[in-house]
């Protein structure tokens, strides 16, 4: 024997090979029946045996085993590689599991097959030696734990085995939660030395919990802060679904009540989830706000309510799916939460921080087992129980950290206060004769400094909407002067005037006076422009030599026509730059009337733009 499950390798590859050769057909299932029968138990302690099942999924009527055993050549063949052969994830399928072994000669004569996965609602075990009658027998969480055979945690089986013979083992197995069935088949001894271990961690794992819950319940009557009473509802149905999980709520809480011992896992996990998630939302205080993701923890409460709704009184699948999406989708806003609240330095976010990565890994883990996609083992099986333990333990020291926090800063705002009055006693004492006077100086002083800020506002309000050359309106001064023109315009049932106006020759005088002649030449046509029009048009330089006008209440496009030719009449007029230097600027003017043109502004500067182009004369300009 080279290890505790002897598989002769050599026998099952021959088999494929002659199997294959004789007809590919039929080679799948010959393989998985060879692969079940190869098999050997002798005297080693355990024999994990998950990965040496064929399997059978049947989705329609329940079979019997007769049904079953016709049905054999079904079976799906075993690979005792996996990871995962005999975990299902969330079905509602009926499984078979078939396994077939052989004892050696020195094989002890009591056994004990062991499904640990507590939740599941039904588990028949048909076994038999070779040619035998089928020997029954019952188990799962629909059946009450005094009812056991048993009494164990998990579902047991006892088996009697004799040396020199070869066994079939059938499994049957139904379950509205997850489906996995790790089987182990264990010596009487060796299960309770595990059995020793594994209760030592729920020790520790229930003992954490009722400490922190005991600890918290304390804070809250001495403290008053709901905050702790929520953690405690927390705890305590996080504890309860785990303890439904582990299978210690049949055996030690109701162990005459299948049903509440069927709804606990789930039950328990989604009212830990609605009060996890009001206790996010309260610890996070802003965060949510700031984040304008108040509304996505109340919504998860929700969420959490109706799946404990329907595992309750509509469908245990259903809220079993329910509730591991859920909890990841939970655990992961709570996570990108916590972490904007980490970056903001909120109180207690580093340990909440850490809490919810120990929470987000353990889900994420939980959900994987529970679809199916990650294997039945210590580790996967319990991931939610490692996972909360650290979780409740960090959100503790989170509480512990946020009243630090919040503690150092009332002290620390307190004994600024106490030092500020101090301070103010002194200097009133010191200083009680120069008080008025004191007082007047700084009254002067704000008067001073609130004149300066006002005349800053106007300077500051100046150059962000004029042109700091011609003081003209920018860009954004026209744009708001053109908003309410088409609002005026819509009002009355009148008309204004866009005018674009591009001066012609200008470089040329900047090319032969130089820039400033040209700054010169741009203020003078800007004052002209502004003496033409009334107070209530609006005068924009948008460009370098291009001035937009806004005329309101223009009638129509003759006395459009008129204003046009006085602003050209009064622009063109030579401008003289120093003694004997005058010089003359063309100028290019497009027009177009709102709304007879266009009732788009866009459309009212397009229409425009191209009169002007249209508009533009091709002479040499006049200088002397």
């Amino acid at each position: 024997m080279t290890s505790s499950c002897d598989v002769r390798i050599s026998d099952l590859g021959l088999g494929r090979i002659i199997c294959w050769l004789c007809c590919l057909l039929s080679s799948y299932c010959l393989a998985g029946q060879a692969a079940a029968a190869d098999l050997r138990i002798a005297d080693d302690s355990s024999y994990a045996l998950s990965g040496h099942f064929v399997s059978l999924r049947n989705a329609g009527p329940e079979l019997t085993l007769a049904q079953a055993l016709a049905r054999n050549d079904e079976f799906n063949g075993a690979n005792a590689q996996s990871l995962s052969a005999t975990n299902f994830g969330l079905t509602r399928d009926e499984v078979w599991l078939h396994l077939e072994f052989t004892t050696s000669d020195s094989v002890p004569e009591r056994w004990l097959l062991e499904v640990a996965h507590a939740s599941l609602d039904r588990v028949d075990l048909y076994f038999s030696e070779q040619h035998g009658e089928y020997q029954h027998q019952h188990a799962g969480d629909l059946l009450p734990f005094s009812a056991k055979t048993l009494p164990h945690r998990h579902h047991l089986f006892e088996l009697d085995l004799r040396p020199d013979q070869q066994y079939s083992l059938y499994l049957r197995v139904t379950s509205q939660g997850t489906l996995s069935v790790p089987v182990t088949l264990w010596q009487p001894d060796a299960l309770w030395v595990s059995d020793q271990i594994s209760y030592s961690f729920l020790s520790l794992y229930y003992g954490l919990a009722c400490g922190l819950l005991i600890y918290n319940l304390f804070l809250f009557f001495s403290l008053r802060e709901k905050l702790y009473l929520i953690y405690v509802a927390f705890v305590a149905f996080l504890a309860l679904g785990q303890a439904g999980l582990a299978g210690l709520v049949g055996q030690f809480i109701w162990p005459n009540n299948a049903l509440l011992t069927h709804l606990s896992p789930t039950a328990g996990v989604s009212l830990a989830g609605l009060f996890g998630a009001i206790f996010v939302q309260r610890f996070l205080g802003g965060t949510p706000r700031r984040m304008k993701m108040h509304w996505v923890m109340p919504l998860i409460g929700i969420m959490f309510t109706l799946t404990f709704l329907c595992t309750l009184f509509v469908s245990y699948f259903a809220g079993a799916l329910a509730v591991n999406i859920t909890s990841l989708m939970f655990a992961f806003t709570a996570l990108i939460m916590s972490g904007v609240s980490l970056y903001w330095r909120c109180p207690g976010a580093r340990f909440f921080v850490l809490a919810w990565i120990a929470l987000l890994v353990s889900i994420l883990v939980m959900a994987l087992h529970n679809l199916g996609a990650l294997p039945s083992n210590a580790f996967t099986a319990n991931a939610l129980l490692f996972g909360s333990a650290a979780e409740m333990l960090l959100l503790s020291l989170a509480l512990a950290d946020r009243i630090n926090s919040i503690q150092h800063a009332q002290d620390m705002a307190q004994q600024e206060a106490l030092a500020v009055n101090r301070d103010m006693l002194s200097a009133l004492r010191d200083n009680e004769r120069q008080l008025e006077t004191r007082v007047a100086e700084r009254t002067l002083a704000l008067e001073a400094a609130n004149v300066q800020l006002q005349q800053s506002k106007k300077l500051l309000e100046q150059q962000a909407n004029h042109d700091a050359l011609t003081g003209l309106a920018n860009r954004k001064l026209l744009n708001d002067r053109l908003d309410g023109a088409r609002l005026r315009a819509k009002r009355n049932h009148s008309s204004f005037a866009l005018m674009m106006i591009d001066l012609d020759w200008f470089k040329a005088i900047n090319d032969q006076h130089g820039h400033p002649a040209g700054d010169r030449v741009l203020i003078e046509v800007a004052n002209r422009l502004k003496a033409v029009l009334r107070d209530v048009d609006t005068v924009a330089r948008v460009g370098g030599d291009e001035f937009v006008l806004v005329i309101e209440s223009v009638a129509n496009h003759e006395a459009l026509t008129m204003i046009r030719h006085k602003v050209l009449q009064t622009v063109l007029q030579p401008i003289h730059l120093n003694a004997d230097v005058w010089v003359s600027v063309g100028m290019s003017i497009g027009a177009a009337m709102y709304p007879d043109d266009a009732q788009d502004i866009d459309l009212l500067f397009s229409v425009a733009d191209r009169a002007m182009y249209s508009a533009k004369p091709m002479r040499p300009m006049n200088a002397r």
